[in-house]
């Protein structure tokens, strides 16, 4: 399982340097950066120059290839040991012009209609603009050893109704060139703007990704296709997260960890949304989801938003925190491989976390003893296990695990180094899938 930095708002791609050594410094080693080409407006709209019809596509400035925008980039990120196993490519929006006074004035006939013909190729023109630019991307991932791209299902207004036959198409032209590259496609979840309220949109039912997935990967005969899910988007579009990582399964091969209030489309820090005293983004359902299906792919953390609000001098002290965050999920999701990582374990700490330690998966990988610093609790059963003085770790063999479970982690952590311990593990009961609320109440010593 790897843990990268999304790089929106970290890196800048004409002067990389500086945000890649700040992202090396806080131990990333690893980008998920957005490539793409800008868009020319199809449906004829400038913000500057005004109106124009459809015909007259605006194109203010020349379209960069990604080769010729992105090679600094990459170029610096290996030369520092920065790797890109996956990138998201571009994106666009059918717009339905009912639904937009700008545009609508630019496809009216004589008899103040629609004109759908227009439309039409204005739509068909945009969509293969855009088949071109994700082709353009996926070669330069091939180039560049880039194993993954996050290219996100086409939707807008103009698309609702319609969007397995417009995706179809859309992803059916993208896979000649991704079998040529030996590069995966993953699609994402995605919400809908209606009136200024973000609901679920495509793919953002994890049985229509489920779906799609399936259809696509079987005409392509073979894996693909993958699904990228992105936290964000199941907290605004109200998920459950478990439930929705759960049903996709092993088609899950990245996770966007960012938070937001639920309601807007916002890129903060995990755990930093709040409101009422907790988090608002069922982060337990997502690590339970994840250790569910023996997730072993990409985490991105994307705390856009939050380096935004800092001043850049403080970046490196929030690049620092992401990694921590990011390698927070990495362990909690991946705790059972952790635990068979060592061919027998013992466990320090006779208390609540080994009551649900034993009860989670006490009888999968069982312990050989528990030990506890109360000389009380010495030679007596706790949960099956005899609780022992903690100088019995210094008799386990090479290959035992000594797992904590305590709250005082970090100081339980320097006594066992001192006894000389050296496979010390945290065991942490937050997002074990059950519980003994029957909690032990002890008098301390």
């Amino acid at each position: 399982m790897n843990v990268s930095c999304y790089n929106a708002n970290i890196v800048n791609i004409e002067r990389p340097l500086q945000g890649i050594l700040d992202l090396k410094k806080a131990g990333f080693d690893s980008l998920t950066a957005e490539i793409g080409v800008w868009f020319p407006d199809f449906y004829g709209r400038d913000k500057e120059s005004g109106r124009k019809s459809g015909k007259e596509k605006v194109r203010k400035r020349d379209i960069k290839s990604v080769s010729e925008r992105y090679s600094l980039l990459f170029t610096s990120c290996r030369e520092h040991g920065i790797h890109m196993p996956l990138v998201q490519g571009p994106s666009f929006e059918l717009m339905d012009p009912l639904k937009d006074a700008a545009a609508r004035e630019n496809f009216l006939g004589k008899e103040g209609a629609v004109d759908r013909a227009a439309l039409a190729e204005a739509e068909a023109a945009l969509i293969e603009f855009g088949v071109k630019a994700a082709m353009e991307c996926i070669e330069f991932c091939g180039r560049n050893g880039v194993e993954r791209i996050l290219i996100r299902p086409v939707s807008g207004d103009g698309a609702y109704g319609r969007e397995w036959e417009v995706n179809h198409e859309f992803y059916r032209r993208l896979l000649p060139k991704a079998k040529e590259w030996g590069v995966e496609i993953l699609l994402q979840n995605r919400y809908r703007n209606l009136g200024g309220h973000l609901v679920r949109g495509v793919c953002a039912e994890a049985s229509q990704a489920a779906e799609w997935l399936d259809r696509l990967n079987a005409e392509a005969g073979g894996d693909v296709f993958g699904f990228c899910v992105d936290s964000g988007i199941c907290s605004i579009c109200g998920n459950d997260m478990h439930e929705f990582i759960t049903m996709l399964g092993n088609r899950v091969k990245a996770v966007i960890l960012r938070d937001c209030d639920g309601k807007s489309d916002t890129a903060m820090l995990p755990f930093t949304c709040v409101g009422g005293g907790g988090v608002r983004t069922d982060w337990t359902g997502l690590i339970r989801g994840l250790r569910d299906i023996e997730f072993d792919g990409e985490l991105i953390v994307n705390f856009s938003g939050t380096a935004a609000a800092f001043s850049p001098l403080l970046h490196p002290a929030v690049y620092g925190l992401a990694k921590e965050v990011g390698d927070f999920f990495r362990w909690q999701t991946g705790i059972e491989r952790t635990l068979k990582k060592y061919r027998s374990i013992a466990l320090f700490g006779a208390g609540n976390m080994c009551r649900n330690y034993m009860k989670c998966y006490g009888e999968k990988y069982p312990p050989l003893f528990a030990c506890d610093n109360n000389p009380k609790l010495w030679d007596t059963k706790f949960e099956g296990l005899t609780v022992k003085n903690p100088e019995e770790l210094k008799k386990l063999p090479k290959d035992c695990g000594v797992y904590i479970c305590n709250m005082y982690y970090r100081e339980i952590e320097a006594q066992l180094r001192e006894m000389g311990i050296e496979n010390i593990e945290y065991f942490n009961d937050e997002y074990m899938p059950s519980f003994y609320f029957d909690r032990l109440e002890r008098e301390e010593e």
